[in-house]
């Protein structure tokens, strides 16, 4: 399972976070720090690993893409 803001692979924990409606929300730790003030979920708490990453909102994220290459 894919993040999808990011596309980014999630870890048990992220891919089995879910809504209050029963949806899953299908997104990374880091993308779902943007909107967690704004939405109710569900975590399964017992596979987080202790080190599952939350952003603080200075962090960037800085992504590799080269879009000169040819």
């Amino acid at each position: 399972m894919r993040c999808y803001a990011c596309n980014k692979n999630l870890n048990d924990f992220e891919s089995t976070r879910k809504d209050s409606e029963g949806n899953y929300l299908d997104l990374c730790n880091h993308c779902y720090h943007e909107i967690q003030a704004d939405i109710n979920a569900e975590e399964r708490q017992d596979l987080s690993k202790g080190d599952d990453e939350m952003f603080d909102d200075d962090e960037w994220i800085e992504l590799d893409f080269d879009l000169d290459e040819e």
